[in-house]
């Protein structure tokens, strides 16, 4: 998030959260390659989506 201070979707800067691009119950890491900047907004609207 410091790279990144902006949600990837919105360009919201606040309330930020890391998303899993794969979500870690389909497979996904922690690597960060999975993982995205959104707001919490989005990352809920976004849900349990690959």
């Amino acid at each position: 998030m410091k790279a990144q201070p902006y949600c990837s979707w919105c360009g919201s800067t606040q309330d930020l959260t890391g998303d899993h691009i794969t979500p870690l119950s389909k497979g996904g890491t922690n690597e960060a390659a999975n993982v995205r900047v959104l707001c919490r907004s989005c990352n809920s609207r976004r849900g349990n989506k690959s």
